[in-house]
């Protein structure tokens, strides 16, 4: 859309010949203004150059004026560009001698050469190749002068080299804006030229388009009447209510359903509202009309004031304008009493299924738990523990993204099934009393391959539920460790699923404040500083920053869940804390916590 087409060359040249003259008026008024203008600097930082410098000024104004007269007799605007950037070079010539006088390398005047560079290249029409050229003249006059009339010293050339790079990075950006402003004058003119186009092809479709608009008027008239045959039979009731709530018409259906006189055009909308949702009807309705949104799906009750049945409804709505002003609404009302009935039966059946699977996860995961008898509460309070730190860490801006509700909820049921393997440990060594044999121990690690394995052959099973993945990682790799002593696999930071980090944390809490078969309970103070040692070796430490920053909730729960075999005698009182033999909450590395 650059090029201009050959037929409107011509007229294009004409039109650039008008607006170079027109602005090389603009051009020149602006160099007889603002050259005696900046006097006024000249008076302030080099004062005793003030009166030369005026006489300067002065003679360059008068001499533009004298050239806008030139200009202003071009009737045939031949010579438009010579006289624009004459104002240019008398200028530039003026500010010249001033850098010399001012100190050459160092003048800070020769920002007046760049003020006149953008002042030129903002009101004078030009290419790219015609403002760089311009660009290098001008350097040219502010480099050429300094350099013959002013001593070369290592700091004045220093001083030139930092002016000329904000000189010529100025030349680049205005030459740029210069070629941009260039194609819009273009395109521009190709649009105008593209609208005269069309006109005249509008021209030629206008005689057609009287005996189009008569035949759509027929065509809307039996339109009309389709329409109002719909509106008149539509299942829904639609209305229309004015700024005052006047229902002004409705449909039949609508004053059958409310058992209302269809010659009564005077009832207000807001009687038929039940007395409770009145408020949010005008709230959430009507005022949100007022300001001219379109409402969908607002849900409220309508009375039938003949028989004080209560219909609960859904209203689409819109906004009727006259000139673009609200004048009244219209409004498509659905009975949904039955659905709704119906999405409460539905949404009874969801909660019981819901209750249902989660019971059965937690039956499930007892199996392996009622073969040790000294766990109490313990899937329980895992649990509930998992819960607190992943919605510590699911406030936490790096995980935001990761950790959502369901993500919660999965990790809820899940938590519960990361010993499911151990129903395949026998009970000699399940339910051995003191320390595991190291051939004992390496079987009781085998748990968590068996419940992964457990797991997976029920996912695979499954129609998609996203607990049974979740708990099937939380099985293998709950025994991991961050700094990759862990077993089964031995992974190592995060190639430790997020789950398994969560839950290997909160079991471990778990294990250290509650009586097992080995030693006593461990007091919640003393697990914290248990676990905060292992950080960054047995535990990922953002898991521990999140449980740290919880712990009184971990305590809460501790002792919310606590069995009666925990709760007395306490830890205080047990046979194991007496004789010392092993203290409370001492991490045993060579049998399993849990």
């Amino acid at each position: 859309m650059n090029d201009i087409k050959p037929e409107y060359s011509a007229l294009y040249q004409q039109e650039h010949q008008d607006l170079l003259h027109q602005r090389a008026n603009v051009t020149l008024w602006t160099v007889a203004i603002l050259l005696p203008l900046f006097s006024i600097l000249d008076y302030v930082a080099v004062r005793h150059y003030f009166h030369k410098f005026l006489v300067w000024r002065l003679s360059a104004a008068l001499f533009c004026l004298f050239v806008l007269l030139l200009n202003s007799r071009d009737k045939n605007k031949q010579y438009p560009f010579i006289f624009g950037t004459t104002a240019y070079f008398v200028s530039a010539l003026t500010i010249s001698p001033m850098i010399v006088q001012t100190g050459g390398f160092s003048s800070f005047y020769y920002v007046g050469l760049i003020l006149v560079l953008v002042i030129f290249a903002a009101i004078f029409p030009l290419t790219m190749p015609q403002t760089a050229t311009l660009g290098a003249i001008l350097f040219a006059i502010y480099a050429v002068p300094i350099f013959i009339f002013t001593p070369l010293t290592t700091s004045a050339f220093h001083d030139f080299l930092v002016n000329s790079f904000f000189f010529i990075t100025f030349i680049i950006i205005i030459a740029v804006q210069s070629n941009a402003e260039y194609k819009a004058r273009i395109n521009e003119f190709n649009l105008r030229m593209r609208e005269r186009e069309i006109g005249k092809k509008l021209g030629f479709y206008a005689g057609k388009l009287e005996d189009d608009v008569k035949k759509r008027t027929s065509e809307l008239k039996e339109s009309e009447s389709r329409y109002r045959d719909l509106y008149e039979n539509i299942i829904d009731d639609v209305i229309l209510v004015d700024l005052e709530r006047k229902i002004l018409l409705a449909n039949p259906r609508f004053y059958k359903n409310l058992h209302l006189p269809e010659a009564d055009q005077d009832i207000d909308f807001l009687k038929l509202v039940h007395p409770e949702d009145v408020s949010l009807v005008q709230q959430q309705l009507l005022y949100r009309l007022r300001q001219g949104e379109n409402v969908t799906g607002c849900q409220f009750r309508l009375i039938d004031t003949d028989s004080n049945t209560i219909f609960n409804v859904e209203c689409n709505a819109t906004g009727i304008r006259k000139e673009g002003i609200v004048v009244g609404f219209q409004m498509l009302i659905r009975d949904i009493s039955t659905r709704l009935k119906l999405d409460n039966e539905l949404l009874h059946s969801l909660n019981t299924v819901q209750e249902t699977r989660t019971a059965t996860i937690l039956g499930l995961a007892k199996l392996s738990e009622y073969r040790d008898v000294h766990t109490g509460k313990h899937l329980e309070r895992i649990r509930e523990y998992s819960l607190v730190i992943a919605r510590e860490l699911a406030a936490r801006e790096e995980y935001k993204e990761y950790i959502n509700e369901q993500y919660i909820e999965d990790l809820y049921h899940s938590s519960i099934l990361h010993d499911i393997g151990k129903v395949s440990i026998p009970d000699e060594i399940l339910l051995k009393q003191g320390r595991f044999t190291a051939e004992e121990n390496e079987i009781v690690k085998q748990h968590t391959t068996y419940g992964g394995n457990i797991l997976k052959a029920v996912d695979d099973h499954s129609l998609g539920q996203s607990f049974l993945s979740m708990a099937k990682a939380i099985a293998y790799f709950h025994h991991e460790k961050w700094d990759g002593s862990g077993y089964p696999y031995g992974l190592r930071a995060e190639e430790i699923p997020l789950a398994a980090r969560i839950v290997a944390l909160a079991d471990v809490y778990d294990a250290l404040t509650t009586v097992r078969k080995y030693r006593s309970a461990c007091p919640h103070e003393e697990a914290m500083q248990i676990l905060a040692q292992e950080k960054g070796r047995h535990f990922a430490p953002d898991i521990v920053d999140a449980l740290m920053a919880r712990n009184m909730e971990f305590d809460q729960i501790r002792q919310s869940y606590a069995s009666e075999e925990e709760a007395v005698p306490s830890f205080t009182k047990s046979d194991c804390y007496k004789s010392r033999k092993i203290p409370p909450g001492t991490y045993c590395p060579d049998f399993p916590l849990t």
